[in-house]
């Protein structure tokens, strides 16, 4: 007699496995959505607070503009608050004083409280420094002379390489270049012959690199020298190290003591200046920053501001 058996599969195993799977499967794309919702709010408010931080930059810029715009008889500098004005509101007979110099329109201008923003922003006078695309050979041998340069061979290069990149013609100077020694390059390029409209253009001229151009830690470089505004130097406002290249020793030493003494030297009135103003929001990290350069004109009835340089995410 023959005995059939039968197999039996135990099919429970199986199932309990196929509902694990799918419980993993189920919490994997659980999780993927709930971690992709927080990306999405988390953006959105990073981009709604930036948004914010923007506007409160840009009421900074108008909070400074306003400053700007402001009547006013000199602008010099003070040690902590920096660029200040005479208020030309206060009638005095007598020469002003430094209880005469008052900022406008608002004695902070850091962390104004707009809201639930803060606002602050600097006004730094351009006219501080030494415009490059007027400057005579011999201050420009000066300023490299300052900046740590010692070799003559060098300072001439520079200097001979600067002029030669403003002027229109295609003749080199003594120590100079144009388009030969610029289109021998790796990369090969053409000079400008032409009016620098920002220092960094100053990296592209030979004999110029990085540590001359920006400086290091010990230090300055060219762009705490110069400006590519036609500005006319303010005494009221330029370093020492400036004063002392356009100044002779006698002359600094009595603009330096009448600042030191009265807050100002003479009344010299500047006309460019960098804004910087940075909107931040109470409780986050979100800041942003504007960076602009304004001309102030002074008209028949009200001056009027021009913008040569605006950077609407500067660092």
């Amino acid at each position: 007699m023959i005995k059939i058996y039968k197999l039996h599969k135990n099919q429970d195993g199986i199932a309990l496995m196929v509902v694990l799977w799918i419980l993993v499967l189920l919490m994997a794309l659980a999780t993927e959505f709930a971690f992709s919702m927080k990306s999405e709010v988390n953006t959105t408010r990073n981009y709604k607070e930036d948004i914010q931080a923007y506007h409160w930059a840009k009421a900074g810029i108008h909070l400074a503009m306003a400053e700007i715009l402001a009547p006013s008889s000199f602008h010099a500098s003070h040690k902590d608050f920096g660029l200040i004005m005479e208020d030309v509101t206060k009638k005095s007979e007598t020469e002003p004083t430094q209880s005469d110099v008052t900022t406008f329109l608002y004695p902070n201008r850091k962390n104004i409280q707009y809201g639930s923003g803060l606002i602050t922003y600097s006004i730094v006078d351009e006219n501080r420094k030494i415009p490059i695309n007027t400057t005579e050979r011999v201050t420009l041998v000066k300023v490299l002379t300052s900046a740590g340069i010692e070799s003559k061979e060098k300072k001439d290069v520079i200097a001979d390489s600067i002029l030669d990149w403003i002027d229109i013609d295609k003749e080199y100077r003594l120590n100079g270049a144009e388009n030969d020694y610029y289109q021998s390059l790796t990369p090969p390029y053409n000079p400008k012959n032409a009016r620098i409209e920002s220092l960094d253009e100053l990296i592209k001229i030979r004999g110029i690199d990085e540590k001359i151009l920006y400086g290091t830690d010990q230090q300055k470089g060219l762009i705490n020298f110069f400006t590519p505004y036609n500005s006319k130097t303010n005494p009221n406002t330029a370093s020492p190290e400036i004063l002392s290249i356009l100044f002779s020793e006698s002359q600094e030493k009595e603009i330096m003591k009448q600042r030191e003494k009265r807050g100002f030297y003479d009344k010299t009135i500047s006309n460019y200046f960098t804004i910087r103003s940075t909107g931040a929001i109470d409780g986050s990290p979100t800041i942003h920053t504007i960076k602009t350069v304004v001309q102030k004109i002074s008209g028949e009835k009200n001056p009027i501001l021009l913008t040569h340089f605006w950077n609407d995410n500067s660092f």
